[in-house]
């Protein structure tokens, strides 16, 4: 087994007996991160003034092997239970540093660098022996409320700021990086966020708040 930690966008990790996370060369996996609602607004937008907020990290226990494509999980945990593993889920504060940019480019750069502030963070001091779809989701709830409730309650859906996975992925074989990325390719991608964040990986998913995502 191995500890799991961390290693933020463009920032190089010293080779140790660990596995480390990535969003890529140039911040490719963070499109998760930039994406609007239906009103065509940044979630990003929903940080706070003081710009405080919270990264939570799982582990998705899949029961097998799916593909890598969203459409692909979630067909596959119809049949199944694709839960965050209770024992597998940490957080950690976070801060974008300022209000978002204005422009994708200069948004995507902005997030890198704040990823950076979460180098080295342990995801899990004991990594899952199997296959397992490793996830991050952004939230304007604090850590202190999100450590005391089960995972099986949801993460409240009208503070999400963002959301990447990995493919399956089974940790103890892992030789590189492992990528989380989001599959998306339009802004608006709100629900791709809440479908990624929930519960439970499943086409149907509600609000927590009656609105929208």
């Amino acid at each position: 087994m191995r500890p799991f930690i961390l290693c933020a966008l463009l920032v190089s990790c010293a080779p140790t007996n660990t596995v480390q996370l990535t969003f890529g060369t140039n911040g490719e996996g963070l499109d998760g991160f930039m994406c609007r609602d239906q009103n065509d607004r940044l979630l990003l937008e929903r940080l706070p003034e003081n710009g405080e907020a919270s990264l939570v990290f799982d582990f998705i226990d899949l029961k097998g092997v799916p593909g890598c494509r969203t459409g692909q999980l979630v067909e596959w945990c119809k049949t199944r239970n694709c839960v965050p593993r209770p024992e597998g889920r940490t957080c950690a504060p976070w801060s974008l540093g300022g209000k978002p940019a204005e422009t994708r480019a200069l948004l995507r750069t902005q997030l890198g660098e704040a990823m950076k502030k979460v180098k080295g963070h342990v995801a899990s001091p004991d990594a899952p022996d199997d296959f397992v779809l490793v996830r991050v989701v952004g939230t304007t709830e604090p850590c202190s409320d999100i450590e005391n409730r089960p995972t099986s309650e949801p993460l409240a859906s009208n503070q999400l700021l963002g959301c990447a996975y990995s493919c399956p992925v089974l940790l103890d074989r892992v030789e590189t990086s492992v990528f989380l990325g989001f599959d998306g390719f339009v802004e608006n991608c709100s629900q791709g966020v809440l479908i990624c964040s929930a519960e439970k990986l499943s086409w149907k998913v509600e609000t927590t708040d009656g609105g929208a995502p």
